[in-house]
């Protein structure tokens, strides 16, 4: 008799101890931080599929698919941790009772939502360790920057072709759709030139810019507090790159070239510890394969040297516009459209949808400064 009282005791115990965790209104969440009411998420971005993890409360309780048109960057506030609800859970795909709290509750103006917070974070539908990454003045590099430095650094004239190559950089297809319109072309030509000597005007070397590119991240060294990271891979270097440039560690972007001369100073990322093993944490939650390296988001900040480039008098052979083979020097070809950069801050992130363009702002893991 008095084991059956003690079991009984025993079950209502654990009954009551199921029901205080549900009650407790926070969550410990896979990125080892505690949410619960008054804390606000962002939303991340949707994978193709959608915002699968998240529901909207619409009339009368039904609980809708989230479209993903204006969701991203939107804020939140969860107002409550719900108590363990079957078919609240089961809408979820979560068929047996967890032992701890996984939805939450959130509002953002007269909207509501659940959201499935674990799954969300794991899939970059909710941001961990927001941050925006910029510096004051800085503008994203892009080919026509390079190209009015290197007219600046080298005093080109500039000449029709110039103007030619300045205005097919700047907007390719609007030079295509002139090229065989001698009027139309000398309007845009007109346009482009007062563009350029603008730009040239306001060139200026102190200037700072930025780079997008990705690096695979190895693991967390434990005694230095940090990510070794491998090669930058910049995403809008889509210009196919010339082996006798690159072995030079020079990136052809369009007309121009660009050398970071202290790129291996930023090879190693610092990160938090805690935040770092919330890194871990996710990729655990979200399945990732332990024989998959993980890829980081650089945001790479970097000021143009004036200082002229002198590349080797190799001959190679090169194509002219009218593709035609012939052999040259690497410093004839490119010696005038190269420019070499410093690297001064690295900001990183882990996007968890690499293959979604745009801004990383969400699973900040550190910045790298000289």
């Amino acid at each position: 008799m008095k084991t059956k009282h003690l079991c009984t005791v025993a079950a209502l115990m654990g009954c009551l101890t199921s029901m205080n965790i549900y009650a407790q209104q926070r969550i410990v969440a896979c990125n080892g931080k505690t949410y619960g009411p008054g804390d606000t998420l962002v939303v991340g971005k949707a994978a193709p599929s959608g915002y699968l993890v998240m529901r909207e409360v619409e009339e009368q309780g039904h609980l809708n698919t989230v479209d993903r048109e204006g969701m991203p960057g939107l804020k939140m506030v969860i107002t409550e941790v719900p108590e363990y609800d079957q078919n609240l859970y089961e809408s979820f795909g979560i068929f047996e009772r967890p032992e701890t709290p996984q939805l939450v509750k959130t509002k953002a103006g007269d909207r509501e939502f659940y959201i499935s917070l674990n799954d969300a974070l794991s899939r970059g539908n909710i941001m961990s360790d927001y941050k925006v990454s910029s510096m004051e003045g800085a503008v994203d590099l892009n080919p026509s920057i390079l190209y009015v430095y290197t007219l600046k650094l080298y005093q080109i004239p500039v000449d029709e072709k110039v103007v030619d190559t300045y205005a097919s950089l700047c907007d390719s297809e609007a030079f295509a759709k002139v090229a065989s319109d001698p009027f139309a072309l000398d309007d845009l030509r007109q346009h482009y030139r007062t563009i350029l000597q603008q730009a040239l005007e306001e060139a200026d070397f102190s200037r700072i810019f930025r780079l997008k590119c990705r690096s695979e991240l190895s693991p967390y060294d434990m005694e230095k507090g940090g990510f070794p990271l491998s090669d930058f891979y910049f995403m809008e270097v889509r210009t196919n790159q010339r082996s006798e440039l690159s072995q030079l560690h020079y990136y052809l972007w369009e007309e121009c070239a660009f050398r970071l001369t202290n790129e291996e100073r930023f090879t190693f990322l610092p990160s938090d510890r805690q935040r770092a093993k919330g890194f871990y944490s996710m990729q655990r939650y979200a399945g990732s394969s332990p024989y998959q390296r993980p890829m980081a988001t650089l945001y790479v900040y970097v000021k143009i040297k004036e200082q002229p480039v002198k590349l080797p008098e190799k001959e190679v052979m090169v194509t002219s516009h009218e593709n035609r083979f012939g052999w040259s020097t690497l410093n004839k070809v490119y010696g005038k459209k190269s420019l070499d950069m410093d690297i001064i801050r690295v900001d990183g992130y882990h996007d968890l949808i690499s293959y979604v363009e745009g801004e990383v702002v969400y699973n900040y893991l550190g910045s790298i400064l000289p």
